[in-house]
């Protein structure tokens, strides 16, 4: 049996893990005048006080929240438009990044990312404008993952522990792990707002630590998917409500 201090150790790790990709996800939503403030508070609470932070990471997310308290929506909200919008210079899609491939196959594998959700009791909600595969969703879904694995050390409870635990690796090796890289690079190619930028160097450096701690190899796709013939929106997966973002 663990002894309460690494029992407290692992609770806190994962409850850091669970806020990190909470903040990370909310720091690509559209930045309203609210979304903005959550952000600010959000991510300076983070970085208060003694956390566990993996090697390499804390440096861009404090980079990231001197230039966030510094601006404000009026500046970021065109910002966000020109790089994530209907234009969608840097795509926040899972599958709209690798070959033409991975176009072939976006609906399964939308499909397979709903089948982790749908496996911990997630569905779209009525009216969310975004697929499945959306950089926030996943995000949102790491986050979640994290926080149910703390509540089941905490309870000392072992199947749940390694459930969560085991999803985690899983969506990381298949999904999360994949396409983070082929995302910030394609960010950085658009020179965005410094915010984005070193938000998408916080965002790397997250899933690249996850990478590390989760012991798993993701395969890295290409950039953004090019597709003459038949354009971005011809292939949906059927429980998508809709592809913008």
């Amino acid at each position: 049996m663990p002894d309460t201090y690494s029992v407290v150790k692992q609770v806190s790790t994962a409850l850091f893990r669970s806020v990190a990709f909470q903040a990370l996800a909310l720091g690509f939503a559209y930045p309203s005048n609210a979304v903005v403030q959550q952000l600010k508070a959000r991510w300076s609470a983070l970085l208060t006080g003694s956390r566990p932070w993996p090697t390499g990471v804390k440096q861009p997310f404090q980079h990231a929240n001197r230039l966030l308290l510094s601006t404000d929506e009026e500046t970021l909200e065109p910002e966000h438009v020109r790089l994530f919008g209907p234009v969608a210079r840097c795509p926040l899609y899972e599958t709209a990044y690798g070959d033409a491939g991975r176009l072939l196959g976006r609906s399964a594998s939308l499909a397979d990312i709903a089948g982790f959700y749908l496996a911990f009791g997630l569905c779209p909600t009525t009216g969310d404008t975004h697929r499945e595969d959306h950089i926030g969703l996943e995000l949102e879904f790491m986050s979640l993952l994290t926080l149910k694995e703390a509540y089941a050390v905490a309870e000392g409870w072992q199947e749940p522990m390694e459930i969560t635990r085991t999803a985690q690796q899983r969506f990381v090796q298949d999904h999360l792990g994949t396409w983070i890289d082929a995302l910030t690079a394609q960010l950085s190619l658009c020179k965005p707002h410094p915010f984005y930028a070193t938000l998408g160097e916080s965002l790397c450096a997250m899933v690249r630590a996850e990478v590390i701690r989760l012991q798993v190899s993701p395969v890295p796709v290409g950039g953004p998917v090019v597709d003459t013939l038949m354009g971005d929106d011809s292939l949906q997966c059927p429980y998508a409500p809709s592809s913008q973002g």
